[in-house]
């Protein structure tokens, strides 16, 4: 295994499901910019857009998106236990 930190070399992350019929709606937003440090706790696999990251930062967590185009988005700022159902919920396709 590769010594990069943090496997970059050889964990490309989850795929997404498709979006199922009654997923929940995220109501996504531009970047906030609130703070200098966002820690990247999961990412899903870029090889697909749009790409997920379960983001961490000044005591909240959040869920960034990146579209094809590059643009990113991010879910509302919430406590980790929220956040981290919603990225599952993305994960599975249950939100979107």
């Amino acid at each position: 295994m590769a010594k990069s930190g943090f496997l970059q070399d050889t964990y490309h992350g989850p795929h997404v499901a498709s979006p199922s019929p009654d997923a929940e709606l995220v109501d996504w937003s531009s970047p906030a910019h609130r703070v200098e440090r966002v820690r990247v706790r999961a990412h899903t696999c870029c090889c697909r857009r749009p790409a997920f990251e379960l983001c961490a930062a000044a005591g909240l967590w959040f869920v960034r998106r990146v579209a094809d185009n590059g643009a990113i988005t991010e879910s509302p700022w919430t406590p980790s236990r929220d956040a981290i159902e919603l990225w599952e919920q993305i994960l599975r396709g249950q939100a979107w």
